[in-house]
């Protein structure tokens, strides 16, 4: 027979269970957003999913096809310049601004905030290959997570 003391213990740890359980899917979705709010556009999604729309509802015909889907080629490649001219824009950016702030600073918070920058960097590269793992199992698209993985500051 069961004491009320062991009941409890037992109700205690299902508790504890369903609130580690609820903690970790909350930082579970919460870097899955953070992943989705920094990764590139999905071009070739865009461009597949506007490509079916396009062909489905509209009866298209052969020759109409084929020019649209030229198009929707090339404004695709056009979008992806666009984010890689960003991309590097934000990097220029960000060394414009490291080197204000080094021109202000003594050598040893000089040596600090290099310090920083690298451990920033570090930060962003296990990002990056964590994302390109998760890519490859198939969770985001794979062309585009590798590009946002090359192209990240």
């Amino acid at each position: 027979m069961m004491t009320a003391l062991a009941k409890w213990k037992i109700a205690l740890y299902l508790a504890a269970i369903f609130c580690a359980g609820g903690v970790s899917g909350w930082v579970l979705s919460a870097r899955k957003a953070k992943e989705e709010v920094y990764s590139p556009p999905p071009f070739e999604k865009f461009s597949s999913s506007l490509r079916n729309r396009l062909h489905s509802r509209l009866n298209l015909t052969t020759d109409q096809g084929a020019r649209i889907d030229a198009i929707i080629e090339k404004s695709s490649k056009e979008m992806q310049t666009i984010h890689s001219d960003c991309q590097r824009r934000f990097r220029q950016g960000l060394s414009n601004r490291n080197a204000q702030i080094n021109a202000i600073l003594t050598t040893e918070q000089q040596r600090l905030f290099e310090q920083m920058e690298r451990e920033r960097r570090e930060s962003w590269s296990k990002r990056n290959r964590e994302h390109r793992k998760s890519s490859r199992e198939g969770t985001n698209s794979s062309a585009a997570s590798t590009s946002a993985a090359n192209s990240r500051p």
